[in-house]
């Protein structure tokens, strides 16, 4: 009888032991926006790319050759810089020309790849602040022999000033998104929980094919037009 009353006691014992469940608290109810901040400027600085390219029966004579050239773009693009820019080397290639075969060969005679020259090309990178002078620049580069013309950017030395304003542009702007969102919705905004910002300054780019079109039958035009600086702000707003 005593066994019966400790099987029981314990029985009842570890019915009071089980853990009391807690309801978790529900999430926060909240909105994100994207607010967009635009700031234009006039561009103090400019990045251009030359290049030029010679061919020949050997490896030797085309490098030999294509040096000659790039000395001679070198000394034209620093001469046309000044002390207000940077002009230097922004790669080398050597790359063999095969012979182009049309003849047409049965399937058991594999052609044979020839190799009948080589071809040496050096590209060189400008920066440059007389962002006024790029079309002469770019004529003095054709002048000296450059067989390649890449893109241009113009851009900001300190981007710093315009991507702050653009930032403020931005905030005021994610802030006029959640409020009227918190209207439409019938309930207001209390805070604001997350903020990440996203985008950098965008530069205005000129094609190479429009430059050197313009290069063939005049002095090259180039109007470098503004800047604009673009940040997008993403906010999560904490409402009730």
């Amino acid at each position: 009888m005593r066994s019966l009353w400790v099987v029981l006691a314990l029985t009842l014992g570890g019915l009071g032991a089980v853990p009391s469940v807690q309801a978790e608290d529900p999430p926060p109810r909240n909105i994100t926006v994207v607010g967009v901040g635009r700031e234009q400027g006039t561009p103090d600085l400019a990045r251009l790319g030359f290049g030029i390219e010679h061919t020949a029966p050997t490896a030797q004579a085309a490098g030999q050759e294509a040096a000659k050239k790039a000395t001679a773009l070198l000394d034209a693009l620093r001469k046309q810089v000044g002390d207000d820019g940077k002009v230097q080397t922004g790669g080398y290639h050597l790359s063999p020309v095969y012979r182009q075969e049309t003849e047409r060969l049965p399937p058991d005679r594999p052609r044979r790849p020839e190799i009948v020259g080589y071809t040496a090309s050096n590209e060189i990178d400008v920066e440059t602040r007389k962002v006024d002078t790029v079309g002469p620049l770019i004529d003095a580069a054709i002048a000296a022999g450059a067989t390649r013309i890449g893109e241009i950017s113009f851009g900001l030395r300190d981007p710093g000033p315009a991507r702050n304003r653009a930032l403020k542009a931005a905030g005021a702007d994610a802030a006029g998104q959640a409020a009227a969102i918190a209207d439409a919705l019938q309930v207001r905004v209390v805070r604001v929980l997350e903020a990440t910002t996203e985008g950098a300054p965008g530069p205005v780019f000129y094609k190479r094919r429009e430059m050197a079109m313009a290069a063939d039958t005049m002095a090259t035009p180039i109007e470098p037009g503004d800047v604009t600086t673009e940040v997008r702000l993403r906010v999560t707003y904490g409402i009730e």
